[in-house]
């Protein structure tokens, strides 16, 4: 059965418009104006490549830089592209370059031990899952691709800010930050998420999460040439599985191996 697209127009079989969001298109539009021939662009030749007036191009111009997308230049007079579409790229291809490394690898740690294997970036205080290899088991884990969990209380979130002083740590976890937004497990303030994470970090890897009962995981961090954490994987699934029996032993040992061949593939020594 075909499943219903409500941004498909069901006359036309076109994109449906009233979906579409002008100013964001606008936005994107004026990015799309900068190229290796065209790397810098005064407001007026933007506004009228795009035939619009100029006070809603100085509005877009205005808002892409603030938001550090354009970049003004020195004679206060042109713009050209910010280090933010610089950033968004370089994330792209390097999630993109993990995966490619890390797939097969937890393909194989999912053979391995019988059980779910995910990778997981950080994200802000998020972590967001970027791979998933389900168990065979008719019960594995659910945590889905693009889904995202505090970084705080999950395994793979813990694992990643292990390599995080403290003064980062403080940058991350302001005053305002709610540690007990979701549940009241695990870290409730960043003094104890400290605590936890120095023990964690004594031990080289990360067991347990405060995600829920039932689900158990080991974590351990992925390194590059940089010696820092780039990402995370972990083996997550329920507790009744006889291979997380062995939290501390041959799962842990499975899981340390396969973040350490990763690292290796990244250029870590």
């Amino acid at each position: 059965m075909q499943m219903e697209r409500p941004d498909v127009d069901d006359k036309t079989g076109g994109i449906n418009q009233n979906y579409i969001v002008p100013g964001l298109r606008r936005g994107l539009a004026v990015l799309g104006l900068f190229g290796r021939s065209r790397p810098t662009m005064r407001l007026a030749e933007i506004g009228r490549e795009l035939g619009l007036p100029r006070a809603t191009a100085f509005r877009l111009v205005y808002t892409l830089e603030t938001e550090g997308y354009l970049l003004r230049g020195k004679d206060s007079v042109t713009y050209s592209l910010g280090p933010r579409v610089l950033t968004l790229g370089f994330d792209y291809l390097h999630s993109q370059e993990l995966i490619e490394i890390a797939g097969p690898l937890l393909d194989e740690l999912r053979d391995r031990v019988g059980a779910s294997t995910h990778m997981g970036l950080l994200d802000g205080c998020d972590v967001l899952y970027v791979y998933r290899a389900p168990s065979h088991q008719r019960l594995s884990s659910n945590r889905r691709v693009g889904s995202r969990l505090p970084a705080h209380f999950s395994s793979l979130g813990r694992a990643l800010l292990m390599d995080l002083s403290d003064d980062e740590l403080a940058e991350l976890y302001d005053d305002n930050y709610n540690f007990h937004a979701l549940t009241e497990r695990g870290p409730g303030n960043l003094d104890e998420l400290k605590r936890c994470l120095e023990e964690e970090r004594q031990q080289g890897y990360i067991a347990g999460s405060f995600i829920g009962d039932g689900i158990i995981s080991i974590a351990a961090p992925v390194r590059d040439a940089s010696k820092r954490a780039v990402a995370a994987i972990n083996v997550s699934d329920y507790e009744s599985l006889p291979c997380m029996e062995d939290l501390h032993g041959t799962l842990k040992d499975n899981v340390l191996k396969t973040a350490a061949d990763i690292s290796h593939h990244l250029g870590y020594i």
